[in-house]
């Protein structure tokens, strides 16, 4: 074997075992252009050694390194030579049967190969054909690897008579050696099924493959990415955007599966993600560079193209990734792309006689999106901030979060239809009761006032009425109101002063001084100075307010307007945007800000009840609420909470229930109240559809609904409230509620086993969750991806994430977690074939765990480590040093039954008795193994039945464990003691399985065994 620092293509002689050996490792090098250098390098040695049989193997080497590489274009020349070596040689080679099985088995990628090169005329195409059935038919193979190279070929030239004839051919021939893989001939039947309009019948062909029950190098990813616009026309949008989210991740680092990834960029545009499908060619630039198929190349070049339209015909100035390894304006690159593919296209026109292949791409690129807008759930590239998600649900303000507008898809849009003017929808209706209407809307502060106020004002404008200076005040009122809900601080702030001049023109003077509050401020936040404190100038409208309503020149809703702006500044003040260097300053002064909030609260209550205004009251109890959840004590907002809701029932507003209903969620969940929590959480989304005029931060009272359900095991409800969650924050750049709901979701798709979905979205989302989430969250969501990635079997992935989080987790109080992560570490490294950095993670969580009550884990720890530790002893290379081994390895042990005993005994794990029984009964088994293991057969005995009584104490719960360990005790009794003493014993070992109700399989086996 060569030396691995020592590159193929540099040394000057081989031997012929050196080169196998060096011909096998190159087959399980990845995929690439390096692994086909080094193969081209193999191939050279092989030809200037002569031996035929090596260099068969060597040109099967180069072959699939080839196909594996993206390059297949390169492989018939190679095969030619393959064939002439094997037709010259094949019956006296050493290896005659595999050779011959893996050169017919190429014959089926050759076919694909010379397809897709445009170059090659059709003569050639079919003439190989011909020659694979010639070949396979001397063989003794059957006919349905040829049938389904002649239906690719048909397919390919458009000829869908032909291609379904041999479609038909295909599935009616037998599988034999030479058919591919199920998965694979499931994925091309399935595409043949979707093209003819059959998307049911192509589900049903890769249902197995997509529930891996089959699979091949590239599958499942391949069919994910085929089955995503099926699903979209079925409008199975869950299963799109779960198949996305796994294949996609798939496909990372295979750049030879190019039309894969235009399959998944396709469906961003026809979902209305267009935005992710340049994301991923921004993270998958290779996929431009040569060398690549001809055929595999122009579909990927079609779905991009696809892209790239969308996002021009949209309007998009962008600039994206693409080849060259630069970044290129949308419009620019299009252009090049388009050039690439009408190339490309054109000379597979001109080689076939058909315009299938141009049709085919005209097609692709001139779809336009199924669905408009479908969250994939992946964390989008980062946004600016337009709301703060400092606690969980925003307080109320006279500010609205973000527009409530989701943005369209950048999609390939239709044409416009000429916008008609309506029709007067009140033309038959009386002005006097459309005004008496909204001036009622108006005083019980209706959601639906806005648009009352609205129709008011159309009808007045047509019918030529001028409205008198109140209602021209009121409808300012409404206007600002729409303007500060829509975060427009000039307009709200101007139509406020057009409302106070028309008061005032009218000798409203109450209700001038309440609305001057309001324009106070309304100019404070389109300022957005923090320093600047309104109290006094407020003070003295409040005054003012006082004696105009003692003159009877106001209404009490003046007074409590001008207090609810009081309330308003006061907590304005309390959110502080910067924290001063000076911790302890700031800390004081946020106090004293929630105190002057505080009192300001008592006197909007103490006035709402002077005046018995209900309401009023309502929501002074709403922001008591806040104030309590603010300051961490959400236990004491829930009567506040109450109070308020019965107030707005008192009142006749059940729409002013909404926030209440939204911070009481949030109390209960708090305080574990999961049940209580969701129906609070319901009923506040019940009310904003009922009435949808109001703002709603929807996303944060999804966030709740999503922990509370899935706090109670319904993790099927909690994925739906938090896929609800992520979207709307997406939507409204709520990044750190985003980071959240991704947190929730996945959690969520973790219990329900979706464990790649959920990887999926921990890995888009963790820079945003270490940005915008505290250590805590951030540690468990690498943990949850690591122990998704572990059932994965990304091994090496897994530790990464398991020594990130524990890292991370170094500095918390509690250690416990710490430890867990480093010994979980230690399993996922072990299980990737490094046992020295398993066994650093192992030493670290013993030594942790020692200093934790927590003597389970220790000994479970303790046993993994010896285990790392024996596997050292297969490396040593004198007997005295595995000796030296095993006595380390044995000590591991000791300490793990003695931590286990002494827990048993001390009375302090009274409630982990049954499970600490069970753990010494693990070691004593496990030790009985070590023993097998070692070679020490003889001593494993006092093991192995220790472990069986344990197990038998523990039935029916460990009947596994107790029919493995029985039987192992027969085994050690029949070749040490007697087979009359080991038959009795499995006899006694099955009696009492059955008596617990249970099976003992692996006993009654060995009995039959024994009786043989």
């Amino acid at each position: 074997m060569p030396s691995t620092s020592e590159p193929a293509y540099q040394r000057s002689s081989w031997t012929a075992e050196e080169l196998r050996a060096a011909l096998e490792a190159t087959e399980n090098e990845p995929a690439g252009r390096a692994r086909s250098v080094r193969a081209e390098a193999l191939l050279a040695a092989a030809d200037k050694l002569g031996d035929p049989e090596i260099q068969i193997c060597a040109l099967h080497t180069v072959i699939e390194a080839y196909e594996r590489g993206g390059e297949s274009f390169r492989s018939p020349v190679l095969f030619s030579r393959l064939l002439r070596l094997w037709d010259r040689h094949g019956k006296t080679l050493r290896d005659a049967s595999r050779l011959e099985y893996e050169t017919h088995w190429v014959f089926k990628w050759m076919t694909s190969d010379l397809l897709s090169v445009p170059e090659v005329p059709l003569a050639t195409v079919h003439g190989f054909v011909d020659e694979m059935e010639r070949r396979y038919r001397l063989a003794g193979y059957g006919m349905r690897a040829v049938h389904a190279q002649r239906f690719r070929i048909a397919e390919h030239l458009g000829d869908s008579a032909q291609a379904e004839t041999h479609f038909g051919r295909w599935l009616a021939a037998e599988r034999d050696l030479m058919s591919d893989c199920r998965a694979c001939e499931h994925l091309a039947q399935g595409m043949w099924r979707a093209d003819c309009g059959d998307d049911l019948a192509a589900m049903r062909l890769w249902r197995p493959t997509i529930e891996n029950e089959i699979s091949c190098l590239d599958e499942p990813a391949s069919t994910l990415a085929a089955s995503l616009k099926p699903l979209l026309r079925l409008r199975r949008y869950d299963e799109a955007r779960a198949n996305h989210l796994r294949g996609y991740r798939l496909l990372r680092g295979h750049v030879e599966l190019r039309s894969a990834f235009g399959r998944h960029i396709e469906f961003c545009v026809l979902s209305g993600n267009g935005a992710r499908g340049l994301e991923i060619l921004a993270e998958n630039r290779r996929l431009f560079d040569p060398p690549f198929e001809p055929s595999d190349y122009l579909e990927f070049l079609s779905c991009v193209a696809l892209l790239l339209r969308s996002h021009v015909r949209a309007g998009s100035t962008a600039t994206v990734a693409g080849p060259r390894g630069r970044d290129w304006p949308v419009a620019e690159l299009l252009e090049h792309v388009r050039s690439e593919i009408d190339d490309l296209t054109g000379r597979f026109d001109a080689r076939n006689g058909t315009d299938a292949v141009s049709s085919r791409v005209a097609a692709m690129m001139d779809q336009t999106w199924l669905v408009a807008e479908l969250p994939l759930i992946v964390a989008p590239r980062p946004a600016v901030s337009v709301v703060s998600a400092a606690s969980a649900v925003p307080a109320v303000s006279a500010v609205s979060e973000a527009p409530r507008h989701p943005p369209k898809p950048p999609a390939l849009p239709t044409q416009r239809e000429p916008v008609l003017e309506s029709a007067d929808p009140d033309a038959d209706t009386d002005f006097d009761d459309l005004l008496a209407e909204a001036r009622r809307l108006f005083d019980a502060a209706h959601p639906g006032a806005t648009k009352m106020w609205e129709r008011v004002a159309v009808a007045a404008d047509r019918r030529g009425i001028e409205l008198d200076l109140e209602a021209q005040g009121r409808l300012a009122e409404e206007r600002a109101a729409d303007a500060l809900d829509r975060e427009d601080m000039e307009r709200a702030v101007r139509l406020l002063g057009e409302a106070v001049e028309r008061y005032e023109e009218g000798e409203l003077q109450g209700r001038a001084v309440a609305v001057k509050a309001r324009k106070l401020l309304a100019e404070a936040l389109q300022k957005k100075n923090q320093e600047l404190s309104l109290e006094d100038a407020l003070a003295a409208l409040y005054a003012t307010a006082r004696v105009l309503q003692a003159r009877g020149l106001a209404e009490p809703e003046d007074v409590l307007t001008v207090r609810r702006a009081q309330a308003f500044e006061a907590r304005r003040t309390t959110e502080i945007s910067a924290d001063p260097d000076d911790e302890a300053d700031f800390e004081a002064r946020r106090e004293s800000a929630f105190d002057r909030f505080a009192a300001s609260v008592e006197a909007l209550l103490a006035d709402a009840v002077e005046f018995d205004v209900p309401a009023r009251a309502a929501a002074a109890h709403t922001m008591r609420a806040e104030i309590a959840q603010r300051r961490g004590r959400p236990e004491e907002s829930v009567p506040e909470l109450l109070a308020a809701i019965a107030l707005y029932d008192r009142a006749e507003r059940p729409w002013a229930n909404l926030h209440p209903n939204m911070l009481l969620a949030q109390a209960y969940l708090a305080a574990d109240r999961d049940a209580d929590a969701e129906r609070a959480g319901l009923a506040a989304l019940d009310i904003a559809g009922l009435w949808p005029e109001q703002r709603f931060p929807a996303g944060y009272t999804r966030q709740v609904l999503a922990n509370a359900t899935g706090a109670q095991g319904r993790y099927a409800d909690s994925a739906e409230h938090a896929l609800e969650a992520v979207g709307w924050a997406d939507r409204h750049g709520v990044p750190d509620l985003a980071a959240s709901a991704r947190h929730s979701l996945a959690f969520a798709y973790e219990q329900l086993g979706r464990d790649a979905d959920a990887a999926a979205i921990l890995e888009s989302a963790l820079p945003a969750m270490i940005e915008h989430l505290d250590e805590p969250t951030v540690v468990n969501a690498r943990w949850a991806l690591a122990r998704c990635l572990g059932r994965l079997e990304d091994y090496r992935g897994a530790a990464e994430q398991y020594l990130l989080a524990a890292a991370a987790a170094e500095d918390f109080p509690q250690q416990g977690g710490h430890a867990m992560l480093a010994a979980s570490a230690g399993h996922a490294l072990r299980a990737a074939g490094l046992p020295e950095e398993a066994r650093r993670a192992f030493d670290r969580a013993v030594i942790l765990l020692r200093a934790l009550p927590d003597p389970i884990n220790l000994a479970k720890t303790l046993r993994a480590l010896a285990w790392v530790a024996f596997g050292e002893s297969e490396e040593t290379a004198h007997d005295s040093e595995r000796e030296d081994v095993l006595d380390q390895v044995l000590l591991l042990f000791a300490e793990a039954a003695q931590v286990l005993e002494t827990a048993e005994g001390s009375g302090d794990h009274e409630r982990d008795a049954q499970v600490i029984a069970y753990e010494l009964a693990e070691t004593d088994d496990q030790l009985a193994r070590l023993h097998l293991n070692a070679d020490l057969s003889d001593k494993a005995m006092p093991y192995a039945e220790r472990a069986a009584s344990g197990f038998r104490a523990l039935l029916p719960h460990s009947a596994m464990d107790y029919d493995f360990s029985e039987q192992m005790v027969a085994w050690l009794l029949d070749r040490y003691g007697s087979r009359d003493a080991a038959v009795e014993r499995l006899r006694e070992a099955i009696a009492a399985c059955t008596e617990a109700g249970v099976e003992a399989v692996r006993c009654v086996a060995f009995l039959e065994q024994l009786a043989d």
